[in-house]
């Protein structure tokens, strides 16, 4: 028999061994988490939508410089991209942004990169090392992510000129998409 099947037949008798005294006490955590989901989940604010403008929001870039949304970006078309480090397509689509924002920023091409909560002295020192151009920003705390509805990275979206929300993006994108997104709106 493969050990695939041993595995898994040895871990359906764990489980019943442990249903007999902790199953009740597993069962009432579950139900629990389950509670605080519900009620969080009405609180969290719905991710933007194609045809919405952002809200208004203040990051600071890894140097400290503010950036106002929607003020730093009127006029532009702009790639707002959330993301983090140890996500894998995140990592792999920075030098795709920065090799657009070298090409199209003198066209008004802005690309603002939104690190979502980890440390300044991480995204910074990760930023050095990719040599990126374009402006890397933190939310340490997540809580401009949360008010974007933002739940998992990466996502991006693409702004047009007028501040108005036209592609939405969840999970990784390739700079032929990206790009095509882009010159849609240049």
């Amino acid at each position: 028999m493969a050990a695939g099947w041993r595995e898994a037949g040895d871990m359906g008798r764990i489980e019943r061994r442990q249903r007999g005294g902790q199953g009740r006490k597993k069962a009432s955590w579950l139900l629990a988490l389950l509670f605080i989901f519900l009620i969080s989940a009405g609180t969290a604010k719905a991710a933007l939508r194609i045809g919405s403008t952002l809200p208004p929001a203040t990051l600071l870039s890894v140097s400290g410089s503010p950036i106002r949304i929607p003020d730093s970006i009127r006029d532009k078309v702009v790639v707002l991209h959330f993301w983090q480090i140890g996500c894998s397509s995140c990592r792999l689509e920075m030098p795709a942004l920065d090799g657009l924002y070298k090409k199209y920023r003198n066209k008004g091409l802005e690309v603002l990169t939104v690190n979502v909560g980890q440390k300044k002295e991480v995204v910074k020192s990760f930023a050095a090392e990719l040599g990126a151009s374009f402006s890397v920003l933190i939310d340490p705390e997540g809580k401009i992510a949360a008010a974007y509805g933002v739940t998992d990275v990466p996502r991006t979206y693409v702004i047009d000129r007028n501040g108005v929300v036209r592609y939405r993006i969840l999970g990784g994108a390739t700079q032929e998409m990206l790009k095509k997104l882009i010159l849609s709106l240049l």
